[in-house]
């Protein structure tokens, strides 16, 4: 195969006794032909099959991911009441999927076949029971690919040092897709949702700021080790028993962590 053509990938493996077609899975070198019963060993290092994922999470439990995923720990307060949300696009967005071989173990790399401005999805694990050989009635919501396959492997070689003799398996995969944009505090923000998991990602979001927890963690470590020298200076320098010291301390530890707690609880509130 030519690997510019990335636009029609073969998604057809024959029979080497019948020439039927021969139902290829992922990751799989042995294939019985449905038709005569004759076992396959099919090399795919060479060949880009075409798969697709199909979607089964529709724009309303799309929307109902966002929201959950704007009210989490990492997102500002009160984002999923404040954001303006829009409607979605929907896409079958194409990856590279690259089977290869670690020192014996089996390593997956998802890379993007065409520009992507939110890197995270590659982080997203695709079961192989989920890929099904791509079907030409999706072509009108299907990104086409911009990226050649060989680009990901001079990638891989120069980046992940993944010789091309590594790769068991390449094919490029359409992932469903909603595409969310929304605006809050006048910045407007994008949020993928995998129409496969519900899985949301986001590269840049209005997330909670550090610096009063960074500042409050800080202050606490100081008292307490303050704290922590009672017993010590009471011993050696009042002369009073190392026992009584270590109380001194348990009750200033107690009292310390009244305000710091309370400190706390009112910037998560508020931040």
């Amino acid at each position: 195969m030519d690997e510019l053509t990335i636009e029609t990938p073969e998604t057809q493996i024959l029979c080497h006794q019948c020439a039927a077609v021969l139902p290829i899975e992922q990751g799989s070198q042995f294939v019985t032909c449905e038709f005569c019963g004759a076992t396959n060993f099919v090399d795919k290092s060479g060949a880009v099959l075409h798969y697709a994922v199909r979607a089964t999470v529709d724009e309303t439990a799309a929307a109902a991911a966002v929201r959950r995923w704007m009210g989490g720990n990492d997102t500002v307060k009160d984002l999923d009441k404040k954001a303006v949300l829009e409607r979605p696009s929907f896409q079958m967005f194409p990856m590279w999927l690259v089977r290869v071989d670690m020192n014996g173990q089996e390593k997956v790399v998802l890379e993007p076949a065409a520009a992507l401005s939110v890197l995270e999805i590659t982080e997203l694990s695709i079961p192989a029971s989920d890929l099904e050989p791509y079907d030409h009635t999706m072509d009108g919501d299907a990104i086409t690919p911009t990226v050649p396959l060989d680009t990901v492997r001079k990638w891989l070689a120069e980046n992940q040092k993944i010789a091309a003799g590594q790769i068991k398996e390449s094919s490029l995969v359409h992932l469903p897709l909603f595409i969310f944009k929304y605006t809050f505090g006048g910045r407007g923000y994008t949020a993928v949702v995998d129409a496969a998991s519900s899985q949301v990602f986001a590269s840049i979001y209005p997330s909670k700021r550090e610096v009063p927890y960074v500042a409050i963690g800080s202050i606490g470590c100081a008292l307490y080790f303050c704290a922590a020298l009672i017993p010590a200076i009471s011993f050696f320098s009042f002369d009073i028993s190392l026992i009584f010291g270590i109380v001194g301390y348990i009750v200033v530890a107690i009292v310390l962590a009244v305000p710091i707690f309370g400190i706390a609880a009112y910037i998560s509130a508020r931040v």
